[in-house]
């Protein structure tokens, strides 16, 4: 259903006065446009036979008032040999002239008939004045209505506009800010790896979806060198191993390694409570936050991995070394906690055949 802001004028008070009055038989709303053209609404509908010729002439010289029907461009036919009072009564339709409308000027020609259980043929000249006034008080307030309406759709389009316009504005303002901080975190990684690679002595390249993280990354930018400085000593130890010549930086150095390994660091109480096996659950702490880190960058979990990804880097060797000296307190600790070192005792070869091996001479003595 359309508001009554959208419906043309001719209609929407033709309309109106045929629901309304029940003593109003034939309308004919003529609206008038600026440009002088003329639309006409009745109560059955658009009017769609040729707009009478004499039409404009008769609402220009005719009054507000009562007029026959046939005294009107809608009839072609002519009153004969009726007395003045026969024609008085004939007057049945009410013309109210130049009804300000938006974008019209609003004729009403309505034709009246006395309406009831008991009924007269005429209307009295007092009930024709009243129905001359009610009527042209009522069209004016639906018209100052639908022009209220109007307003306040108006003001409705231009506020959404205004609304819609700033958040235009918001979203080009963030686009602008995040390409701006994009080119500001670039230049600053940018002379981060300048510099890492002055002192190391390597290509080190940023791959696009290392920029693109960049974006989000969240934690303390105070302590992106250190950690950047960190997983590049761990990738300069595998590039060597792996006769590489350049470092590729991609999301997962973005990591913080701290975190990384505090994450397989266990609680402070188990340290103090473990006496002489301390050094070896530090040691299978850092042999298995080394572990990870080699899987993450999808390599072998084998010594010299584990190694390249230790901090300081160790060799293979010393690693082996390491694994024998410690193998009997590792039985116990493994024995003592299941579920920890996990990654190492499945994938970590090393560390499976020193246990074996405990395992066996501990048969053998018992």
């Amino acid at each position: 259903m359309l508001l009554s802001s959208n419906i043309p004028v001719q209609q929407l008070v033709a309309d109106f006065i045929s629901n309304s009055l029940p003593q109003a038989q034939q309308i004919f709303c003529i609206a008038q446009l600026p440009n002088n053209a003329i639309h006409i609404q009745t109560e059955d509908g658009e009017y769609t036979k040729s707009i009478p010729p004499t039409l404009p002439h008769f609402l220009a010289i005719s009054n507000t008032g009562w007029y026959s029907i046939h005294e009107t461009p809608f009839s072609k036919k002519q009153q004969i040999g009726q007395t003045s009072l026969e024609m008085e009564l004939d007057r049945d339709f009410l013309l109210l002239k130049k009804i300000e409308a938006q974008g019209a000027v609003l004729f009403l020609l309505v034709q009246i008939k006395p309406f009831g259980l008991v009924k007269e043929n005429y209307l009295l000249a007092a009930e024709k004045k009243q129905f001359e006034r009610s009527i042209r008080g009522f069209v004016e307030s639906l018209l100052s209505i639908q022009q209220n309406d109007k307003e306040v759709l108006l003001n409705i389009a231009k506020g959404n506009s205004a609304v819609h316009q700033e958040i235009t504005d918001t979203k080009r303002q963030l686009n602008l800010q995040n390409q701006n901080y994009e080119v500001a975190i670039s230049q600053f990684i940018q002379l981060i790896v300048n510099k890492l690679q002055n002192k190391y002595g390597i290509e080190i390249r940023m791959s696009r979806a290392f920029i693109d993280d960049l974006k989000n990354y969240n934690r303390p930018f105070d302590l992106l060198e250190d950690n950047l400085e960190k997983h590049v000593q761990i990738e300069l130890n595998l590039a060597l191993l792996q006769g590489e010549t350049e470092i590729l930086l991609t999301p997962t150095h973005l990591t913080n390694l701290q975190v990384a390994i505090a994450a397989n660091t266990y609680a402070s109480e188990d340290d103090l409570n473990l006496g002489r096996y301390a050094k070896t659950y530090k040691l299978l702490d850092r042999y298995e936050a080394a572990a990870q880190i080699a899987q993450q960058r999808g390599l072998n979990v084998i010594g010299k991995h584990i190694g390249a990804c230790c901090t300081p880097a160790v060799s293979n060797a010393s690693i082996t070394d390491a694994l024998n000296k410690h193998a009997k307190k590792m039985f116990e600790l493994f024995s003592r906690y299941p579920n920890r070192w996990k990654l190492i005792r499945s994938d970590f070869r090393s560390v499976a055949n020193i246990i074996e091996k405990e395992a066996i001479r501990r048969k053998n003595i018992a």
